[in-house]
């Protein structure tokens, strides 16, 4: 049965053409293209991935930049809309973290003079909180929600099908708001997640994915130019984790 409709819809396609490049219709369900998005993304052992948000209103509020093996080794580069900087690698269980003045600002954790002193921070995964604004390496591949399929198109010269998924709230392991996210699929070769976008009641985010498997190299700095705040703290473990300077 599924042979005879996949020919039933190529000679459709031959008779009258196909939406988007004139190729023949993709016979695969919304779900089943997320879902196979989805499994090779997981599968992957390396990836680039950039995000962009922007205001509705104008106005870019975030930009990164991610290269990850997608367990527990990246490179991060991050810029908030306040002109915070962040520069992250994540190896193992370290993490060596270059911030600049307004990154600081957003520091999760009391400070001290010698962290501006060297152009990087060492210091234990464990270590981070929230408001560091420090990567986990990890990304978030999931199927979630009622995904519908969109007609075949390009991305860049790049044949791609959209799926969309109109997110409730709580439900997306993406994004703290609700919204409405499409995802781009590579519709030939390796079904790829190639770009998503996400449209919220305020913000607009945009992220791509590239560098599939190539291979990635992390550089730990060198100690002269390293500062480890674990031996930071125990310095001052009678007046607890860094004496907080003012700010």
């Amino acid at each position: 049965m599924r042979s005879s409709a996949v020919a039933l819809v190529l000679l459709a396609c031959t008779a009258t053409g196909c939406a988007g490049t004139g190729t023949a219709a993709d016979p695969r369900t919304a779900g089943q293209l997320l879902d196979s998005a989805v499994r090779t993304m997981k599968a992957l052992r390396s990836v680039t991935i950039t995000t962009q948000t922007a205001a509705l209103q104008g106005g870019t509020l975030f930009s990164s930049r991610m290269t990850t093996d997608l367990k527990s080794g990246c490179a991060y580069r991050a810029t908030f809309r306040n002109g915070a900087e962040l520069q992250q690698l994540r190896i193992g269980g370290t993490d060596y973290i270059h911030g600049n003045d307004g990154y600081f600002e957003l520091w999760g954790r009391d400070t001290v003079p010698a962290m501006r002193q060297k152009p990087w921070l060492k210091s234990p995964v464990s270590a981070a909180r929230d408001a560091d604004g420090l990567q986990p390496c990890t990304w978030p591949f999931k199927s979630f929600g009622t995904p519908t399929k969109g007609a075949r198109t390009e991305l860049d010269g790049r044949p791609v099908i959209p799926v969309e998924v109109r997110d409730k709230p709580g439900e997306s392991p993406f994004a703290r708001e609700p919204g409405t996210y499409t995802f781009y699929i590579a519709a030939e070769g390796t079904p790829y997640l190639l770009k998503l976008g996400h449209q919220g009641p305020h913000n607009r985010t945009t992220t791509t994915f590239t560098d599939f498997d190539k291979p990635l190299a992390l550089h730990i700095p060198p100690p002269p130019n390293t500062l480890d705040l674990s031996k930071v703290r125990s310095r001052r473990s009678c007046q607890g984790p860094y004496a907080p300077v003012n700010r």
